[in-house]
């Protein structure tokens, strides 16, 4: 049995589209078909799809409901019948003749079903999960509803309260002082066209840096939509009562149900572009949009200066006034959580990565996050992908890789876990596939590998994020060793974890990889060149959280000294190859401080308290770390040190993260000091020792580094700074400093 397109749709008392019983229930979009929705047939749950109807429809919504109703022969006007007198809910149920593949025979679904059908209370309430209030009761729901058989219980949410609120969003509004100052503060910051087009920070982003760049693809989009049709509000010439004219549409379209469930990329699109813009929208082009005329000047031509992707203080304050007219105006959705997200990002830019405004801010992305339920997206069938599962997805990793980068950072707890999540990794599609129809992004997922690579040997934008999240959940299993206190940590463990994370690099795609010569090679794109360093990076810093729990725990046999040269080596072209990594300026302050710095001290440790003897453990691996690092000789370490300070001289002090770079600087060139003032190392120093010494004739390298005490200044990460603590009496070769001094 099919619904023929003369059968209505079934209403609710606000006129939305009645969501069938187990959709309802779940709090997910419902397609509406009749007699099954499409959602019920795909998880296979077509015999309990049913559709209660309200009392409180309208005359003409009843007559519709009772055509579809087995249980009543004819349709029953109610129109004379008084409310309190109209019959209780009743489920509509029709026999589903299935075909082989075991969907309804013949069924074909409607194009043009409303996917707005999420009610505002059950987007109120948010994801809701198996330990939550309402599983219980919903389960007897379903248990009440067999008993009775045909018979219909009543929903869980009062159909009046949801009458209610869509009476209060019916309303005209009336705006308070305090909203409307917001409103027009945004407004005001709208630059004019030319200038809009020009101040759009994904230029160059698009042209050779595909970090991320989806998301600068789609917003080039709405940019170019808004201008079409508001460009005319944003003249030179504009006033405030030009602006208040766009108040109540802005207001009023946010308040608009969102559905983050559209297949279709330009119905989606849709809903926040063109007439139907939101606070959303504006937010979304706010979050790259850069005011700085400085940086304006020299955009013109790709290029940037110090300024570059540094967001600016009218960056910042707008950003931030969208967040929170989208939250005073409308449920939560994905653009809002994107912009969440694009907030945290920005601050640490601008008030460093360890500060309160940061952490607060990335806490406030994953609120959203799980409250949207987005680290619960597990497949329940086979996987058909669209521009908003993608899209869905890409947020969910994207912020669960940035938490685990605050991590490593700062050394606190980590604020989400692969342990309460089931979102697959998203996959590598090319922006032009991503933002296409259903049909096209399944052929193109054909092309992918059996690991969701694309094949065609390209760095496509999603690529680098791809790669950084599965290096991420092993970086969270390091960090539930390092950072917790429950569990014993065995030598064999943190060896598997470090193979796996070398097996897992090693997996990825050649065009993922940074190569010998990528630095000078001009054929080499600059954005590939940074994503993959960047890359490489992260897997150096896990290998370093390793093999300092290795060192930690008794295990010898480490190789955290070429790890940490290595560290210090694909970090300083940030500085020495600016013309090459021009993308990543904005950047440097958190990447010297975040992979080079901690290399560093271990450098130091090394000057300050040499190994007897330094043998690098072999790899067959061209990418193992320990397969590109030369002989580490006294001179190449004072070497990597002395451009080490230099690059953090350049930071300047009131810059992101100055301050702690100002301390590692001034704690580097005492070392620097002492060493380049001290004795010349003995016979047994590895400046002495080949790396290529037969194992015959090299012993197991002596680490005696004590990891147990905190640092002499505020800058405690993860104890990386062990190094900077006070001397303690010992009794060591003449070459030692200490000894030197006579302590």
């Amino acid at each position: 049995m099919t619904s023929s397109p003369e059968t209505p749709v079934l209403r609710r008392p606000n006129g939305r589209p009645q969501a069938c019983e187990p959709c309802r229930k779940r709090k997910v979009a419902c397609d509406h078909s009749q007699p099954t929705c499409n959602r019920c047939v795909k998880r296979r749950q077509g015999d309990d799809c049913v559709y209660v109807v309200s009392s409180a429809q309208t005359p003409a919504a009843a007559a519709a409901a009772a055509i579809s109703r087995d249980t009543l022969p004819s349709p029953v006007s109610t129109a004379a019948i008084p409310r309190d007198l109209l019959p209780s809910p009743v489920p509509t149920r029709s026999s589903v003749q299935r075909g082989s593949n075991g969907r309804p025979a013949g069924k074909v679904p409607d194009a043009n079903a409303d996917e707005h059908a999420l009610s505002m209370t059950s987007v109120k309430h948010g994801y809701l999960g198996f330990t939550s209030y309402t599983t219980v009761y919903e389960e007897t729901q379903d248990s009440l509803s067999r008993l009775q058989g045909s018979g219909a219980t009543q929903s869980l949410t009062s159909p009046g309260s949801t009458s209610r609120e869509a009476s209060v969003t019916d309303r005209p509004r009336k705006l308070s002082p305090k909203t409307r100052d917001m409103c027009l503060t945004v407004l005001r910051n709208v630059p004019d066209e030319m200038n809009g087009r020009l101040f759009f920070r994904g230029r160059h982003v698009l042209r050779g840096r595909p970090y991320e760049s989806w998301i600068y693809y789609l917003t080039r989009k709405v940019t170019d939509l808004f201008y079409d049709h508001f460009g005319h509000y944003f003249e030179s010439d504009r006033n405030d009562a030009d602006l208040e004219e766009l108040l109540p549409i802005l207001c009023d379209n946010t308040a608009k149900p969102f559905s983050d469930d559209e297949a279709m990329p330009d119905r989606w699109l849709d809903q926040f572009t063109g007439k139907n813009i939101r606070w959303e929208t504006l937010g979304l082009i706010f979050c790259l949009w850069d005011f700085n005329a400085k940086t304006m000047a020299i955009r013109k031509s790709y290029t940037q200066d110090e300024y570059g992707c540094s967001p600016t203080p009218v960056t910042r304050e707008c950003l931030g006034l969208c967040i929170e007219l989208c939250r005073d105006f409308s449920a939560a959705n994905s653009l809002l959580l994107n912009m969440l997200l694009r907030r945290s990002v920005y601050e640490s830019m601008f008030a460093g990565d360890a500060s309160l405004k940061a952490w607060t801010y990335h806490a406030d992305s994953v609120a959203l996050l799980t409250f949207l339920g987005y680290h619960a997206l597990g497949d329940t069938g086979p996987y058909r992908p669209t521009t908003t599962s993608e899209f869905k997805r890409r947020l969910y990793w994207n912020i669960y890789t940035v938490d685990m980068v605050f991590v490593s950072f700062t050394g606190r707890p980590p604020l989400m876990s692969r342990r309460f999540a089931s979102t697959p990794r998203f996959l590598d599609f090319r922006n032009d596939d991503l933002f296409s129809d259903p049909d096209t992004l399944s052929r193109a997922r054909e092309k992918l590998d059996a690991n969701g690579w694309n094949t065609d040997g390209v760095l496509y934008s999603g690529s680098p994020i791809r790669a950084r999240s599965m290096l991420a959940v092993i970086r969270e299993e390091i960090f539930e060793l390092a950072l917790g206190h429950a569990q014993a940590t065995s030598i064999e463990t943190l060896l598997e974890i470090r193979d796996r994370e070398i097996q897992t690099f090693e997996a990825f795609p050649d065009f993922l990889h940074y190569h010998a010569g990528d630095l000078e090679d001009p054929a080499v794109v600059v954005g590939d060149l940074g994503s993959r360093t960047l890359l490489r990076l992260e897997h150096l810093q896990n290998l370093f959280f390793v093999e300092r729990l290795l060192l930690r725990h008794g295990h010898t046999q480490s190789d955290i000294l070429a790890v940490s040269y290595e560290l210090v080596t694909f970090t300083l072209p940030f500085w020495t190859h600016q013309d090459r990594l021009i993308d990543a300026r904005a950047d440097c302050e958190w990447l010297v401080m975040a992979y080079a710095v901690p290399g560093g001290g271990i450098l130091c440790q090394e000057l300050l308290q040499p190994t007897p003897l330094y043998r690098r453990r072999p790899s067959n691996s061209s990418n193992s770390p320990t397969a590109t690092t030369p002989t580490i000789t006294r001179s190449a370490i004072i070497q990597k040190l002395s451009l080490l300070v230099g690059f953090l001289d350049w930071i300047k002090p009131t810059a992101p993260n100055g301050n702690l770079c100002g301390d590692a600087k001034t704690i580097i060139q005492h070392v620097l000091d002492q060493a380049l003032s001290s004795a010349p190392p003995g016979p047994h120093h590895p400046a002495s020792i080949s790396t290529s010494t037969p194992p015959a004739a090299a012993a197991a390298p002596t680490f005696d580094w004590d990891f147990s005490g905190q640092v002499d200044f505020d800058f405690d990460l993860l104890d990386t700074f062990a190094w900077t603590r006070p001397e303690v009496v010992c009794s060591c070769p003449a070459y030692c400093v200490k000894h030197q001094q006579g302590v």
